[in-house]
């Protein structure tokens, strides 16, 4: 089953397949959506089978697949939570333009994403630590899990000349923003936040990585706005980075990890929003699940998560700085993409017509008719109260604001290790020299040779 993913994450696309096209833009429950067809033809693929309710479009080792109604594709067997619902339009399946500028575009071709920097330095965050515990599960908590993996990655990113920064070494904790300020001292670095998850029965299984969300995308999973979602956050510039890191990482976690894949996600974590230079935040399983905490207590299992950080930021490194021709489209998060334009005007699809609703005959009420009672009914404050808890009125406390999450915090001067000399696992070996955007030994991958 793991094979299927050995196809890759980053794909490039030929310099000679980019070419001025027009967008058949729609606009549907007031976004701007494209059609299948229309990312196909521009990405140099092929609908391989599509309808009103699914699609899927391939070429040259790339596999986009999705369905109407969910929020979900598969690009190369690897899950993206899209911003917006795919949408049937005219007996076609539709994408949202956000998605086509903020996932589709960074994913396929990285190597048009304008890096400020190159790649020297990682910054790594273990979540929680000292008096906040993170997660508790039976076999253990998840401040200790987060740092053990942070120093198997350091060890493995120092060996390969990287400079490694964390913003704790030992069981400290650090406020959320004193995190997001170290990272923001290294503009050549991205920065990678380390957790674990717990839901609320044991139900919950799988890892998954969030990027923050864009402005104007809904967060973790949300049906509908905010007014904070519309809000231009420090990480915003580097949307585009940011999710291409996601997927480099996500994706090495998916081929270590043997854990269902709860997919690419978005969020405004205030370690990722707060930070400038390219970051995410991972969850490597749920530490109350019987399987995932068995796996997550096997130091074998915390060495292979370790081993994907370092082959992600690998793979991100080198799909952000390919060799070959310089590149001739440039899309960044720090500035706006037309691919497909998210400005121009568009005509919106005819409302269907319908027949108005009869507007009920409303009588005044008698003279004699006062609060609702008859005359001379007494009304005791008590069944005043009642009735409007009858009435679903009643003043329970509102549950926690959605898409917040109990965060960690963290950064530490010293240098004492958890785990001084962890024992790699047998399989987790570094990548050969050779080895390029998840493809076998011998690939080539560079642009123009797809």
């Amino acid at each position: 089953m793991r094979s299927i993913f050995l196809a890759g994450f980053f794909v490039l696309v030929t310099i000679s397949q980019v070419v001025a096209m027009t967008w058949n833009v729609a606009k549907l429950d007031g976004r701007r959506y494209v059609p299948i067809a229309d990312v196909a033809r521009f990405y140099g693929l092929k609908v391989t089978s599509g309808s009103a309710k699914s699609f899927k479009i391939t070429g040259s080792g790339r596999r986009i697949e999705g369905s109407v109604g969910r929020r979900e594709v598969l690009i190369n067997g690897v899950k993206y939570i899209l911003a917006f619902p795919l949408k049937s339009y005219k007996g076609t399946c539709y994408l949202s333009a956000m998605d086509v500028t903020k996932i589709i575009e960074p994913v396929l071709r990285p190597g048009r994403i304008a890096s400020s920097s190159p790649l020297r330095t990682v910054v790594l965050d273990p979540g929680h630590g000292g008096h906040d515990s993170g997660a508790v599960g039976p076999l253990g908590r998840e401040r200790a899990y987060t740092l053990d993996v942070a120093l198997r990655a350091r060890a493995l990113l120092i060996k390969a000349g990287y400079n490694v920064k964390l913003t704790r070494t030992t069981d400290v904790f650090i406020p959320l923003h004193e995190r997001s300020g170290f990272a923001n001292r290294y503009p050549d670095a991205v920065m990678v936040s380390i957790h674990f998850n717990k839901s609320k029965t044991v139900g919950g299984t799988g890892i998954e990585t969030f990027a923050l969300a864009p402005r104007g995308v809904p967060s973790m999973d949300e049906a509908s706005l905010s007014y904070s979602d519309f809000k231009e956050n420090p990480g915003n510039k580097r949307d585009s980075e940011n999710i291409a890191l996601a997927a480099a990482i996500h994706s090495a976690m998916v081929r270590q990890l043997p854990v269902p894949d709860r997919g690419i996600k978005r969020a405004r974590f205030h370690v990722i929003r707060a930070t400038s230079i390219p970051s995410v935040l991972l969850e490597g399983g749920f530490v109350n699940h019987p399987k995932d905490s068995r796996l997550i207590a096997n130091p074998e299992y915390r060495q292979r998560m370790a081993m994907s950080i370092f082959q992600g930021i690998e793979a991100y490194k080198r799909a952000l700085n390919p060799s070959g021709p310089a590149p001739s489209l440039i899309v960044s998060g720090a500035q706006p993409s037309s691919i497909p334009d998210l400005e121009a005007p568009v005509e919106a699809p005819p409302e269907p017509e319908s027949s108005p609703e009869p507007v009920p005959e409303i009588k005044p009420l008698p003279d004699h008719w006062h609060l609702g009672y008859p005359p001379g009914r007494k009304v005791a404050k008590a069944a005043d109260d009642q009735d409007a808890k009858d009435d679903g009125h009643s003043e329970d406390a509102a549950p926690n604001p959605p898409g917040t999450k109990d965060e960690d915090v963290g950064a530490s001067s010293s240098e004492t290790s958890a785990d001084p000399d962890p024992a790699p696992a047998t399989d987790s070996k570094p990548l050969p020299a050779n080895w390029h955007f998840g493809y076998p030994p011998g690939r080539q991958t560079h642009p123009q040779a797809l």
